[in-house]
C-alpha cells in the first residue's frame, strides 16, 4: 500500500476512533438528558392537572351563582303562593317553585360531583408534586454519575481529534474534501476493504456494500497508489493490510 493510500486507511481508522468517541460522550449526556425529559413530562402533567382543576373550580363557581339566582326565585315564588288569587294560579305558582327546588337539587348534585372530581385532580397533583421531587433527586445522582464519563469522554475526544487532525494533514486537500463528503454520506464509512466473495475463486466485493468488485480493481490496489471508488457505492477501495488475499 503506497502513501496515498496508506493514509487515507489511517485517516479512517482516526475517523471511526472519533465518531465512536462522541457516540460514547453522546450517551453519556443522553442518561441526563433522558431523566430530564421525564421531569419535564411530569411537569407539563402537574400544569395541565392544575388547569383542568382550575376549570372545574370555575364551573362549580357559576353552577353556585347559578343556585343562589335560584334560591331568590324559589323565594319569589313562595311569597307568591301566599298571594295568590285562586287555586289556579296557586296551582300554577307551586309547580314553578317544584321545578325550581329540582333543578336546584340537580345543580346541588352536579357541584358535588365536580368537588369529587376537583379532590381526585388535587390528590393526583400531590402525587405527581412527590414524583417530580424523587425526578430531580434521579437527575442529580445520574448527572454525579456521568459528570466523571462525560470529563473522560470530552478529555479523550479532544487527543482523539488532535490525531485525526495529524492523520488528515498527511492527506491531500482534494483526497481529504472527498473523504468528508463519503464519512457524512455514510457515517464516517468513506473506506472500505476490498474482501474476497469465494476464498476459492478470484471473486471480490466491496466490503462497504458488498456489491461485486473485478479483478481489475484488485490488480490495481497491488500495483498503484491511486484512488479506486466501488462503482456501486463511491466508498474509497483499498486493500486491508491484514489481510491475505
Amino acid at each position: 500500500m503506497g502513501p496515498l493510500l496508506e493514509g487515507l486507511y489511517k485517516l479512517q481508522i482516526e475517523e471511526d476512533k472519533l465518531r465512536g468517541m462522541n457516540k460514547r460522550l453522546e450517551r453519556a449526556q443522553r442518561a441526563v438528558v433522558l431523566q430530564q425529559n421525564k421531569l419535564k413530562e411530569l411537569e407539563d402533567k402537574h400544569a395541565g392537572t392544575q388547569e383542568e382543576i382550575k376549570k372545574l373550580k370555575s364551573e362549580a363557581d357559576s353552577l353556585n351563582l347559578e343556585i343562589k339566582s335560584r334560591e331568590a326565585t324559589v323565594e319569589k315564588y313562595k311569597t307568591a303562593l301566599n298571594s295568590a288569587r285562586n287555586n289556579k294560579e296557586y296551582a300554577a305558582i307551586l309547580t314553578e317553585l317544584n321545578t325550581n327546588k329540582v333543578d336546584n337539587s340537580k345543580l346541588e348534585n352536579k357541584i358535588l360531583e365536580i368537588y369529587s372530581v376537583i379532590e381526585e385532580k388535587e390528590n393526583e397533583c400531590t402525587k405527581i408534586e412527590q414524583q417530580i421531587e424523587e425526578q430531580k433527586k434521579t437527575i442529580d445522582e445520574v448527572k454525579e454519575k456521568a459528570a466523571d464519563k462525560i470529563n473522560e469522554c470530552q478529555a479523550s475526544l479532544e487527543e482523539t481529534r488532535k490525531n485525526w487532525q495529524k492523520a488528515a494533514s498527511e492527506v491531500d486537500k482534494e483526497t481529504l474534501q472527498v473523504f468528508k463528503r463519503l464519512s457524512e454520506t455514510y457515517d464516517g464509512d468513506a473506506v472500505a476493504f476490498i474482501e474476497k466473495a469465494d476464498p476459492k475463486k478470484n471473486l471480490f466485493h466491496c466490503g462497504g456494500c458488498f456489491m461485486a468488485l473485478t479483478n481489475e480493481v484488485y490488480n490495481r490496489l497491488l500495483s498503484k497508489d491511486e484512488i479506486i471508488r466501488c462503482p456501486s457505492c463511491s466508498r474509497i477501495i483499498i486493500l486491508n493490510p491484514e489481510e491475505e488475499y
